[in-house]
């Protein structure tokens, strides 16, 4: 791996999440963020958490390894600034108190526990970058994470209001289709479960403008619904449903990763079904993009807009 020769200032994301560790490592040029590298590793936390809110000593183990292996990333690009954040599982878990000092020793980095409106925060602050300043349609923005899910309603670049649901792929999956079967009986149940938790959503009765999906759930369903003719990148409620009847028909968590490549790299996706299902039945959602931005992503943006903040306050006059 080796350090850009780009002059406009490197900045890296670390996202602790539910089920995987994420680093993005990039740099605003001309306006647009490019990324110049990025490290994934599953550590399946949120899995693993037993009845008592506990992570396991295996789950804690993997975790401090990849992020010894992030640090070394870091280490070579020298990034000028650096977020990490832990989400829902580590806000869950009872000892993430024992576990974040030796993380962040680890990372070589201080690690933010943050809540569920700074998550979406960040997430719609990566999907409205992304989408650009010139669109300021209304619309709602849905991170289907693995331990909890996030709704923003906003306009342009301005946040409206943020709702958080503790409810996520993982735990959905672990709930309904804990043996790894498939069938209508266990789906119905997850999806009226999804419905009850958004039910409870102040966001109002609307006709949404735009619904973006910024998690990876929604993009790998979208990949398969286009593989089975569906739009490129847009999930519908009939789309949704036809990819239910699909999993159904397979049987098996493990017959949907044989069929399907982008099941294979998104854990417990028959879950995040179930919760777009509920989500787009409550809301009356008639369909959702499925967008490549999110909290890392935001988090980036975040990084470069308070340097060019402080910059600005640093040299009011533009003075070279």
């Amino acid at each position: 791996m080796q350090a850009s020769h780009s002059e406009s200032p490197i900045y890296a994301a670390v996202e602790l999440g539910s089920d995987s560790f994420r680093l993005h490592i990039g740099h605003v040029e001309e306006g647009v963020l490019r990324l110049v590298a990025t490290m994934a590793e599953p550590v399946r936390l949120a899995a693993t958490l037993d009845e008592d809110g506990m992570l396991s000593t295996a789950a804690m183990r993997r975790a401090l390894d990849c992020l010894e292996a992030f640090r070394g990333a870091l280490d070579a690009w020298r990034p000028q600034a650096v977020r990490v954040v832990a989400t829902s599982a580590l806000r869950m878990a009872r000892n993430a108190a024992l576990f974040l000092p030796a993380a962040g020793k680890a990372l070589g980095r201080p690690i933010e526990l943050i809540a569920g409106d700074e998550v979406g925060r960040l997430v719609y602050l990566g999907v409205a970058t992304t989408l650009g300043a010139h669109d300021a349609t209304q619309r709602l923005v849905v991170d289907v994470g693995s331990g909890a899910t996030e709704l923003v309603l906003g306009q342009g670049a301005a946040i409206r209001r943020i709702e958080s649901f503790a409810i996520g792929a993982v735990r959905q999956s672990l709930t309904f289709f804990a043996d790894g079967c498939l069938d209508g009986a266990a789906f119905d149940a997850a999806v009226r479960s999804s419905r009850s938790r958004f039910a409870e959503a102040r966001l109002g009765a609307q006709r949404w403008q735009r619904v973006y999906g910024a998690c990876n759930p929604v993009r790998a369903l979208a990949e398969i619904a286009q593989s089975r003719g569906e739009p490129e990148g847009i999930l519908t409620r009939s789309g949704l449903e036809r990819l239910r009847a699909d999993f159904i028909a397979l049987g098996h968590v493990s017959r949907v990763r044989q069929a399907y490549a982008p099941a294979e790299r998104v854990s417990h996706l028959p879950g995040g079904l179930a919760i777009l299902i509920g989500l787009m039945e409550e809301l009356d959602i008639a369909e959702l993009a499925a967008v490549q931005a999110g909290l890392r992503v935001g988090a980036l943006w975040d990084l470069h807009q308070r340097a060019v903040a402080v910059n600005s306050l640093a040299n009011p006059l533009g003075v070279a």
